[in-house]
């Protein structure tokens, strides 16, 4: 298990050449609806799988280079597990949400704290499916990269079994990404805050009064400028909100793929076969048991 993943991430991003324009020309290719997402998570997961199978390199130096053939695919399919994950979270906030509407029954009969109510648990209960769905889509999306195609990525089980491997390295990588996220979201509420500050100066200088024509055109000046660089603030707001969550999804990818490192990537057979780590303490396929 490895430990680390932020700075280790980090230093990966930040060492390679021209990172900051290639972050931002995928936040501007994101906000295209699907082709957008199928890019980003295409390259990014090709990245992830590059170091999971030990190759230590920069980022791509295009993002549409699409060096191995398989950039467009690989980026649909992680749509493709995304979709089902977060289904099968939705659905099981649907029935806890049913479930947690006889909540003063359950109350009434200790079944759990009447303190903490439905509406608590339900809300508890979400946020631990939404995290649950997060780790399934992202170990999944991970074995899909290093195999190439979409069923190894589905195989829950699978999944499932990496997971409880190393469960307290994926919560360091959720950890991480939500503080990422929480940045991001602030940051946006900063811009929101200074574009609402011109706005109400804007709206002031519509009320003063003005003498001559002179007067008005410095109004008029000041009013055209101030709308200039409300809508600056604004564009500007959606690049940078857009690029700080390229940025946390870049993150997460690189993590990931330094995460299934410890999977013995190279070792894999196909994907119905036992990894690695589940033939520790029994013999491997073509090896002679130990003799007493």
């Amino acid at each position: 298990m490895q430990t680390g993943y932020f700075k280790t991430a980090w230093r990966d991003i930040r060492n390679s050449p021209g990172w900051i324009g290639k972050l931002i020309l995928l936040a501007l290719v994101n906000m295209i609806p699907v082709f957008g997402q199928i890019v980003m998570y295409g390259y990014l997961f090709g990245w992830a799988r590059d170091i999971a199978w030990g190759i230590h390199a920069p980022l791509p130096p295009s993002i549409f280079g699409n060096e191995d053939g398989a950039l467009y695919r690989r980026g649909f399919f992680v749509i493709v597990i995304a979709l089902v994950c977060w289904i099968a979270s939705w659905a099981l906030g649907v029935v806890w949400g049913i479930l947690t509407g006889f909540g003063a029954f359950w109350a009434a009969r200790g079944w759990f704290s009447a303190a903490l109510g439905p509406t608590a648990l339900l809300w508890l209960l979400l946020m631990a499916s939404v995290a649950l769905a997060s780790l399934f889509f992202w170990v999944g999306a991970m074995r899909m990269s290093i195999y190439g195609r979409l069923a190894p990525g589905l195989q829950f089980g699978r999944v499932w079994a990496m997971i409880r491997h190393d469960l307290s390295g994926l919560l360091r990588i959720l950890g991480m990404a939500i503080l990422l996220l929480v940045a991001t979201y602030l940051f946006s509420w900063a811009i929101v805050f200074a574009i609402g500050v011109v706005g109400i100066i804007m709206g002031s200088l519509s009320v003063l009064p003005v003498a001559g024509a002179g007067g008005s055109a410095i109004l008029a000046v000041l009013f055209l400028g101030l709308t200039a660089l409300m809508l600056v603030l604004f564009a500007g707001c959606v690049v940078l909100s857009m690029a700080g969550v390229v940025f946390a999804m870049a993150m997460v990818a690189r993590s990931l793929g330094y995460w299934a490192q410890q999977f013995d990537v190279p070792s894999w057979r196909g994907q119905d076969d036992p990894m690695p780590f589940e033939l520790e303490g029994r013999s491997r396929p073509g090896q002679v048991p130990p003799t007493a």
